[in-house]
């Protein structure tokens, strides 16, 4: 009768330990998602139809990955209105940072309007951004 009941604990305990597979490996921000990246292209409509136009090359606009996952700009500076998560190639990463963030304004000041969650669409070196309402924008690597 005991052993019945170990295995049927055994069992319980087997079942309810799940495999998220809804979330990113290590391996992917580690290797992959960290670093600068540069704005080529940003999608527009015209004409009825999403086309990509060339980002401004005059001032080139920069984005930088930390490997926590942590959004920063050229200056490696985070916007007080980052996302609080990403879901990369449709799998969900809580962004959270290890190490100090610093902001490039006083955030208690600013209020920030609802985009929690981005998704980033990766292929290689290019990765294409969707921020809620905004168009996408396409980055390649630097």
């Amino acid at each position: 009768m005991k052993r019945l009941l170990y295995f049927s604990l055994f069992l319980l305990t087997l079942l309810n330990c799940k495999d998220d597979a809804d979330s990113v490996p290590m391996d992917l921000l580690t290797q992959s998602l960290p670093g600068k990246w540069l704005l080529t292209e940003t999608e527009q409509t015209v004409n009825g139809k999403q086309v990509w136009q060339a980002a401004n090359v005059v001032q080139p606009e920069y984005i930088i990955f930390r490997s926590d996952g942590v959004i920063l700009n050229e200056h490696e500076k985070a916007n007080c209105c980052s996302p609080a998560a990403l879901n990369i190639n449709n799998k969900k990463f809580e962004i959270i940072p290890q190490q100090p963030v610093n902001y490039t304004e006083d955030c208690s000041q600013v209020f920030c309007g609802s985009c929690p969650v981005w998704d980033i669409e990766m292929k290689g070196n290019e990765m294409i951004i969707s921020k809620c309402q905004t168009p996408r924008s396409k980055y390649v690597r630097k």
